[in-house]
This record gives C-alpha cells, structure tokens and sequence, in this order.
C-alpha cells in the first residue's frame, strides 16, 4: 500500500512538469524556427520529414540521440533530414556537435527562442515534422525510430 501511495504521489508532483514540456499539439502547426545560422554553414537539405533535436551538452543521453538519429537519416532513401537545436556557445557546441553532422544533419546557432518556443524543459526532446510544418511525433529522441518515420509518412 505505501509503494502504491508513494508511486501515485510521485506521478502528481512530476505530471505537470511533463506536461508543460512542450507546447505541440500533434496535426497542428508548430513554431517557426529561425536560426542565426549553422554550424560550419551546413543548411538543413530538403527532406518528406524533419525532426528537429534539442540538444545539450551536460546530457550524455543527447549524444546517444544524436549518433542513432544520423544513422537512421543516413539510410539510402531516407526520407529524414535532423535539424539539432542548441542554444549553446558557438565555439563551444560546435567541435561536439561537427563528427554528427552530415549531408542530412544539420545543426542551428544561437536557437534560444527555439527552445522557448516550442517549450522545451528537458532533452533529449525532439519534434518530427512534415513539409508543411505539422508536428507529426514527439517526445524522447531516444524513442524516435525508423517505424515512427514510416508511420508518421504513410
């Protein structure tokens, strides 16, 4: 009785910070993102799908995200291209950040309004999204996989 109590207990005081995580509501439009520029002005390529990934160095699960999410754009034909969103030092970020990045990994500058747009509390966090700037899935990138990108494109 009292793990049951305490498990409850835990789920009230933590469901109101999970809930104002985002503010997305999947089908409907999100936030534009405008971004300062991109790391070693590598621009996001044209894709049926982006997923954007809000990044910050002091998680290492971030990391984890990001190798996972170049794999799965990296596939031939895929129909992914990952925008990494980080409101971190330029010179800082980006020697972290430059082995992820490729052909179809991109990542933005100085993001912040990004972060505050969406609502974004934690991280890894990421938002998939169509050509017409719908959110199609969202949640912890670690989650994000290749079944979620042929659900959200059929």
């Amino acid at each position: 009785m009292k793990k049951a109590l305490l498990i409850l207990l835990s789920a009230w005081i933590l469901a109101p910070s999970g809930a104002e995580a985002q503010n997305i509501i999947l089908g409907e439009k999100v936030p534009e993102l405008k971004a300062a520029g991109w790391i070693d002005n590598r621009h996001p390529a044209p894709a049926a799908v982006t997923y954007l990934e809000f990044f910050h160095s002091s998680n290492p699960a971030c990391i984890t995200s990001l190798k996972r999410l170049k794999a799965l754009a990296s596939k031939p034909k895929s129909p992914l291209r990952v925008i990494v969103v980080t409101r971190e030092d330029t010179a800082r970020i980006a020697p972290m950040l430059r082995p992820h990045l490729s052909e179809r990994v991109s990542a933005t500058l100085h993001a912040e309004r990004g972060f505050s747009a969406f609502g974004v509390t934690y991280v890894p966090f990421g938002v998939l999204i169509d050509t017409r700037n719908r959110a199609l899935w969202m949640g912890n990138s670690l989650q994000f996989n290749e079944k979620l990108i042929e659900q959200a494109i059929d």
